[in-house]
């Protein structure tokens, strides 16, 4: 395990055990919780302490930091076939989670399967 997965695991687990685990599915309804649709919107994010997926990128954590509660990522991501490098932020309020996606708008989830 490199330096940056051991740094980002202890981010996601002890940095993050106060408040809440981001790990887990993150969807943007609840209805979208249960799997892959054909679009991003209607996918669930997944989040592991080493890698994030979001409908067709999955990506490994190149690097991060954090900045109070939010997490900030660069996701070296395979995106149907290409290797993209792109900035994740995820910033957990309770039972949500606001996602900022490869400079897009920023989108609210909310915890699947609780």
């Amino acid at each position: 395990m490199s330096k940056i997965h051991v740094a980002l695991a202890l981010l996601l687990s002890a940095g993050v055990a106060n408040a809440q685990s981001l790990n887990g599915r993150w969807a943007l309804a609840p209805s979208w919780c249960d799997g892959e649709a054909f679009t991003r919107a209607e996918t669930p994010l997944l989040v592991d302490t080493l890698s994030v997926r979001w409908f067709n990128a999955n990506c490994t954590i190149a690097s991060s930091y954090k900045v109070n509660q939010t997490l900030y990522l660069q996701g070296r991501c395979n995106i149907e076939g290409r290797t993209e490098t792109i900035p994740i932020m995820l910033e957990p309020r309770g039972a949500r989670l606001r996602v900022g996606w490869n400079r897009e708008p920023v989108q609210e989830m909310e915890r699947c399967g609780r």
